[in-house]
């Protein structure tokens, strides 16, 4: 497979992001998938349940990685199978991209950019960040947003073009 457009599954993420970042990429022809600790199915936050595509051991190395939103992203960071995952294809990324809360994930990584956007209701200021007054900021390969459709414009930043919402 070519390098491609990859979606973390923590455990209750968002599905509305997750989904944005899926359609994106398919109308616009780049290759997508969902990659998880495990192949059983993932929770989502509002009671779906995903099958992802590759579970860690198997996926190939991405060119760029959504993660969505997720109830306690945080604690997902202190699990070595998810920092492994992140470690692994870490230096072979072109962007990653962060969901309404994923800042949380990537902070407790060691991997969240010193300013970014987001919610002031996360408390990254506290813990030493600049939140950027704007829906999405670019810092390195590291593509923080505010969550929801700000994904979406994101992604159309990286890519360069927009992403045509109807057929």
């Amino acid at each position: 497979m070519e390098k491609a457009l990859a979606v973390l599954l923590l455990p209750e993420f968002s599905e509305l992001e997750a989904a944005l970042a899926l359609e994106a990429a398919r109308r616009l022809g780049l290759p997508a998938y969902t990659v998880a600790k495990g192949r059983k199915g993932t929770f989502a936050l509002a009671g779906s349940v995903w099958t992802p595509t590759y579970a860690f051991p198997a996926a190939p190395q991405p060119r760029a990685l959504v993660i969505p939103g997720a109830r306690r992203p945080r604690e997902r960071a202190r699990d070595p199978a998810y920092l492994a995952f992140l470690e692994e294809v870490w230096e072979g990324l072109e962007a990653v991209f962060v969901g309404f809360n994923a800042h949380l994930f990537l902070e407790e990584a060691g991997r969240l950019p010193e300013a970014v956007a987001a919610s002031s209701g996360l408390g990254l200021e506290a813990r030493g960040h600049r939140v950027v007054a704007s829906p999405w900021h670019r810092e390195g390969r590291v593509y923080t947003t505010r969550g929801g459709l700000h994904l979406l414009e994101a992604l159309e930043a990286w890519l360069g073009r927009p992403v045509p919402l109807v057929d």
